[in-house]
């Protein structure tokens, strides 16, 4: 019985390989993939066959099109993931909106809904149902069957408690602990999970550039709050519930200001954009509505301000970086990343803040222990966080379902092709 379960393991974790292999090398020859996985010609015979016949992955021409006939002379066949194989859903979610992004096997994007919801007055029990009324209307509106979607990933500024499948706590929401995976779960019939937005990132810059970044990295998002994507040797550490890496929640002075998350001190309430306008507006912070949603014209007028010289606009982003710059010295003493990456809209004022940064990097941390590591910012798009809830629900699919076997549900949508 041993030797069987061992064998079925092996077998699983080799079926998986390809298929991963084929996700982020493919399309690949059966000699390349036998290469790219160390398995030997047997055994990508054997795999790649059943996985044909399964429907998960099909041969292509040197062109791209699926090869239908064996024929002397023709072009050279490669093996590629099925784009019909399934379907998968991610869900971002957002102060007043909440984005609906189909995609097939092959990962790419199909259709792309997006929900105007005011997110802060929903009901803590009525949050979960919406968003899987919205999800039945639409793929009956768009034409895709529900039952051909595998998996949905659903990203989150915030909290979320992967184990309970809730939103702990976000700015988006007045409620606290909102049950999403089980109601989406019993209403859809479909296996839910759920990640912080800053994770997600993480995720795409991972399948974007895995040499880069797949080692030790961390990713802070910048923006409407301060999150942390933390990578760990290749893999994004999400902590024993999802909650691990609360970079913005962090103390970074005890009985400073009102943070978002209703505590005082945090480092995002210094670094997050309402931190920054209410530096501007009210310094003691006294008068300062945390909860208003900071409007991007009014950040842009204050950039602009601090660019011309204005002492009090500048101020607050350099306060801003000085604080964001003590946290990130706190994160290299504990995590030594080999790269530290900057995302999100706040990135925009980096040129703003890197030089307080870089003061409190210097005066935080002894000059060894940083010196060495890599500072990137990237340009931030939002699609990085629906890119990297897909990666991570299509790896699932590919480890954890098609691994062992399951049979596809072939797929195919009546909607134009969007990317």
């Amino acid at each position: 019985m041993l030797k069987k379960a061992n064998s079925d393991l092996v077998r699983r974790q080799n079926r998986g390989l390809v298929l991963e292999t084929l996700r982020y090398q493919g399309p690949l020859a059966r000699i390349s993939l036998g290469h790219q996985t160390g398995l030997s010609p047997a055994s990508i015979t054997s795999i790649c066959g059943q996985l044909i016949d399964e429907g998960l992955i099909h041969t292509v021409t040197d062109d791209g099109q699926a090869a239908t006939e064996s024929k002397r002379g023709r072009p050279q066949t490669r093996l590629s993931l099925n784009p019909g194989a399934t379907n998968v859903l991610a869900v971002s979610i957002y102060v007043d909106g909440v984005e609906l992004v189909f995609a097939d096997f092959s990962g790419a994007t199909r259709e792309h809904v997006k929900l105007y919801l005011d997110t802060y007055a929903i009901a803590r029990q009525d949050f979960g149902p919406y968003i899987a009324h919205e999800i039945r209307a639409n793929v009956k509106k768009l034409g895709i069957a529900l039952s051909s979607i595998r998996r949905i990933g659903i990203a989150v500024q915030g909290v979320a408690d992967s184990i309970k499948g809730e939103i702990s706590w976000s700015p988006a929401f007045r409620a606290r602990d909102i049950p999403v995976v089980e109601p989406l779960q019993r209403l859809l019939d479909i296996p839910c999970s759920i990640a912080n937005n800053a994770n997600m990132i993480a995720e795409a810059l991972i399948a974007t550039d895995r040499k880069r970044y797949g080692g030790t990295t961390a990713v802070i998002f910048m923006g409407h709050g301060i999150g942390l994507g933390l990578i760990l040797d290749g893999v994004v550490y999400s902590g024993t519930n999802g909650r691990a890496a609360e970079f913005g929640h962090m103390n970074h002075i005890p009985d400073g200001p009102l943070c978002r998350c209703g505590r005082y001190g945090c480092l995002e309430a210094f670094s997050a954009d309402y931190g920054i306008m209410r530096m501007a507006n009210d310094q003691r912070g006294t008068g300062y509505d945390v909860y208003a949603p900071v409007l991007d014209r009014d950040l842009r007028k204050l950039e602009l301000a601090a660019d011309g010289g204005d002492r009090v606009a500048l101020n607050a982003f350099l306060r801003a970086g000085e604080v964001m710059g003590f946290g990130i010295a706190r994160l290299i003493a504990i995590v030594n990343p080999q790269r530290v990456v900057l995302a999100g809209p706040g990135t925009r004022a980096y040129g703003l803040m890197k030089d307080s940064i870089a003061e409190a990097l210097r005066r935080g941390l002894v000059h060894d222990l940083w010196r060495y590591v890599e500072f990137e910012v990237v340009p931030y798009d939002k699609e990085m966080i629906t890119t990297g809830t897909l990666v991570e629900t299509l790896r699932h699919l590919d480890r954890d379902v098609f691994a062992s076997g399951q049979k596809a549900v072939v797929a195919e949508f009546s909607g134009r092709k969007i990317a």
